[in-house]
């Protein structure tokens, strides 16, 4: 029988990137560090399975970057439809080549993680020119893939924030996500130079609404930890009258499952709330039992706790 409450699952398949984004929350590895052990494609099925099937299990899929294990699409091929519509999978975009569009249109969300809509805001966090990762998801969206861009938003770019939705528009992307920059990971050290203070979320929350959404949009997600909950709260009449929905997705309980089977629960402090061990034969039990002692109820300045949405599929 399933839990009645959300689980929310992070799921690791490399610690191994391509790139040295300078806000990395993963601290991801470069390619020429090699981990001991990963999980397998099989292994990795089964927690899909068995947590779908115990849980209203929603599933965030990364690295490191997803696509440089060499046998990831086998991950799609071995799962059921079902079991992928509760998946979101983030990319960097650089690795098209190896991309499948055959099974990743079943997913919930295929992201693809930008850092503004100029070279100079790529290349100034991520080290790469913008349009090749572009080019690469409007490929995917010309197969039917729905593609999200995945933006963080820090003090370079928010002030800009709807100069970047008219902008990718254009272009026909139509699916936005946006998380604040934090500082975890190699973010600690950059926090002076992108971490965004009250005034500037404010100045964000003004721009929303002060602009008629767009209609191209199809779906708009700004996503805020707890510290900013007040504050967003004080603009929710302004919002819902431009038909922005706030809500709130705190306390969801977390497990994180690093790539090599570490078990822990805040997304955002890999490897530092370590709670178990993947074990095959036990890990039903060990899941079920973190959630009913409370272990996997999870609040912190890092994670998302209100969400201002736009969802123009409903109207």
């Amino acid at each position: 029988m399933k839990h009645l409450n959300r689980l929310n699952v992070h799921l690791y398949v490399t610690p191994i990137c391509n790139l040295h984004c300078k806000h990395c929350y993963y601290d991801a590895w470069p390619l020429d560090q090699r981990p001991n052990k990963l999980l397998t494609i099989e292994e990795m099925v089964f927690i899909i399975r068995t947590l779908s099937n115990n849980f209203d299990a929603a599933f965030d899929i990364e690295g490191g970057e997803f696509f440089l294990r060499d046998d990831i699409n086998e991950l799609f091929a071995q799962l059921p439809q079902q079991y992928l519509k509760n998946i979101t999978i983030t990319t960097n975009g650089t690795l098209a080549k190896n991309i499948l569009s055959r099974d990743i249109k079943y997913l919930d969300e295929f992201r693809i993680s930008v850092e503004g809509h100029s070279d100079e805001l790529q290349r100034d966090i991520r080290g790469i020119s913008l349009h090749p990762v572009l080019n690469t998801g409007l490929g995917l969206i010309s197969e039917n893939v729905s593609v999200t861009l995945r933006i963080t938003l820090h003090k370079k770019n928010f002030s800009a924030l709807i100069d970047m939705l008219e902008y990718f528009t254009s272009l026909g992307f139509k699916n936005f996500s946006f998380y604040e920059f934090q500082s975890s990971g190699r973010g600690h050290s950059c926090e002076r130079e992108y971490g965004l203070d009250q005034s500037e979320i404010e100045k964000v929350l003004q721009l929303l609404v002060e602009n008629e959404p767009l209609s191209e949009i199809n779906i708009l997600k700004l996503n805020f930890n707890a510290t900013r909950e007040d504050l967003v709260r004080k603009y929710q009449v302004l919002l819902e009258d431009r038909n922005y929905l706030l809500l709130d997705i705190s306390g969801i309980p977390s497990l994180t499952i690093n790539y090599d089977g570490d078990l822990g629960v805040c997304p955002w402090n890999i490897g530092h709330d370590h709670v178990g061990k993947f074990q095959k034969a036990s890990f039903l039990d060990d899941v079920n039992r973190y959630f009913d002692k409370g272990i996997l109820s999870h609040e912190c300045a890092h994670c998302s706790a209100i969400r201002v949405l736009l969802n123009n599929k409903l109207g």
